[in-house]
């Protein structure tokens, strides 16, 4: 599935039973095993990540929440500042399975040929490669046949005699014949190189073609903004080298770029519904009263935020952005009618009156009847509830509260404005 593999790693995979035959959610039994598996001797590092895995493979999300992207090209300087972020990032509240994606370095053993030396032996780069190669790994001597099927036969050195450095240093190549130099003639690898052992990385990431290096976490009981504002904050304290930058990445920076788009399109749906209203009504006044619903609208969804504990996401966004066009339909059927009792010859304050009592049941009944639609959505526990959940309570908050200040507000509102622009007229 794009993970990560090799020997040390342990990739298990749980099926939970359904979500009305259990108490706990997916998140709360993952952490749980957060817990209980960093408590295992030997266990570097955890990432327990929830949902259906086929689903995140054709979706193309991978990664965590929040990512930090390292940019530099020293593997020393990159690793010392990715260090320095996740004890930033263990110390943040709601940030879990911190980890850097630079796997530890590992030992290998590096062969520094001194080339003049060699070639006065009469001795080249792929003589001494081919020679430490069939040492080491072997080479193909030829083929054994049996029944029709054809096996290679390899020949290396003995693996007691391949373990140590001091085996590699003591591995004789001989020169080629011709030149002046006796073919004859045994070369100890140690005369005319340096083996020394060093740490490398095991994989290099790049991005844009420069190195990158990342330390991601994911979010428990807090949204991924709060964690990427507190990480942002802590960021700006670090002193780094001049060649390192540093980047936001994950689904959080993904879910941002969203939230800027959904805002341009929320932005652009109120300035078309006005513009739609302007025409119907014929007036610029009408529409601009109509539309103070709306903010009212906000203060709806984020009571009803704070009373289901949930937080804005890309589907709740969504339901704001639906909103927008709902809400200001219950506003619309009084101001019109108003506007008709008093066309019919009604005071303004009279028609005020008259046409909010008139209008009261059918708001009402537009408004409970949605809300009623609504309520299985946001009520519902059932499998894949927590993706549509939000969009049912951010509508249900929303159309709630607007509904109430349209049948108070809008009216009082129509009311003032009518009576200045009378005198301003007079």
């Amino acid at each position: 599935m794009g993970n990560a593999s090799g020997s040390h790693i342990i990739t298990c995979g749980a099926k939970l039973v359904p979500k009305t035959a259990r108490e706990r959610s997916v998140k709360e039994i993952g952490q749980i095993l957060r817990g209980r598996i960093r408590a295992l001797p030997g266990v570097v590092r955890t990432d327990i990540t929830t949902g259906n895995p086929m689903g995140r493979v054709i979706s193309g999300s991978g990664g965590k929440s929040v990512q930090v992207e390292i940019i530099g090209h020293s593997f020393q300087d990159t690793d010392a500042v990715a260090a320095q972020i996740k004890d930033i990032m263990e110390n943040i509240p709601g940030a879990v399975d911190v980890s850097i994606s630079r796997e530890a370095n590992r030992p290998e053993l590096r062969i520094d040929v001194d080339r003049e030396k060699s070639s006065s032996l009469g001795l080249n780069m792929q003589m001494i490669t081919d020679t430490v190669k069939a040492f080491i790994e072997g080479n193909t001597a030829g083929h054994y046949r049996e029944k029709g099927k054809t096996y290679d036969i390899s020949v290396r050195a003995e693996e007691k005699f391949r373990l140590k450095p001091e085996d590699i240093e003591s591995i004789t190549v001989y020169p080629a014949s011709g030149g002046g130099v006796d073919p004859g003639r045994q070369v100890r690898l140690s005369n005319i190189a340096g083996i020394s052992e060093v740490l490398v990385p095991q994989e290099i990431e790049r991005k844009n073609r420069e190195r990158v290096v990342r330390v991601e976490c994911n979010a428990y009981k807090r949204s991924s903004g709060k964690i990427v504002e507190d990480v942002k904050r802590e960021l700006n304290k670090l002193t780094l080298p001049s060649d390192i930058t540093l980047e936001l990445g994950g689904e959080a920076e993904e879910q941002t770029k969203a939230f800027r788009d959904l805002a341009l399109l929320l932005a652009l749906g109120i300035i078309l519904v006005y513009m739609v209203m302007a025409a119907q009504f014929e007036s610029l006044i009408d529409p601009f009263i109509v539309m103070f619903s709306i903010p009212f609208t906000f203060v709806g969804v984020i009571f009803a935020f704070i009373i289901s504990g949930m937080t804005l996401n890309i589907i709740s966004f969504l339901g704001v952005v639906m909103l927008m066009g709902i809400v200001v339909n219950n506003a619309i059927v009084l101001i019109s009618y108003i506007n008709i009792l008093r066309a019919r010859g009604l005071a303004l304050s009279e028609a005020v009156i008259r046409g909010g009592g008139d209008r009261l049941r059918p708001v009402l009944m537009t408004t409970i009847t949605t809300l009623v639609g609504l309520m299985p959505l946001a009520l519902s526990n059932g499998e894949g509830s927590e993706s549509w959940q939000p969009l049912g309570v951010t509508m249900i908050g929303g159309l709630s509260v607007s509904t109430l200040i349209t049948l108070l507000f809008i009216p009082t509102l129509y009311a003032v404005f009518e009576t200045r622009l009378k005198k301003k007229a007079a």
